[in-house]
């Protein structure tokens, strides 16, 4: 998955300074996938979304506690969590019954 998430970036593949901070949003986006679909692993057809999910973390890694920005006339809007076109490619969230 580094190296996919590495050809996205357009990082060379033999650059080792960013492995580190890759791996850890690529830690980030499992644990997150984990959570919103409440299971237990991550089935090896879901790498490409986990890779997305990454690459969005680490692209928006400075916006980070920001809901909004005004530049001059300028506005955004930052997402919170994970953006909608990754929630489409992922299972259902699992309903947990309590009783």
């Amino acid at each position: 998955m580094l190296e996919l998430m590495k050809e996205l970036l357009s990082i060379d593949l033999l650059d080792t300074s960013k492995d580190s901070i890759l791996n850890h949003y690529l830690n980030k986006s499992q644990i997150a996938i984990k959570a919103y679909s409440y299971i237990e692993e991550i089935p090896e057809s879901l790498d490409g979304i986990v890779v997305d999910l990454a690459i969005f973390f680490y692209q928006n890694k400075d916006a980070q506690g920001i809901i909004q920005q005004t530049q001059g006339s300028r506005s955004k809007t930052i997402i919170d969590g994970i953006p909608e076109s990754i929630k489409s490619c992922l299972p259902l969230p699992r309903i947990k019954v309590v009783g």
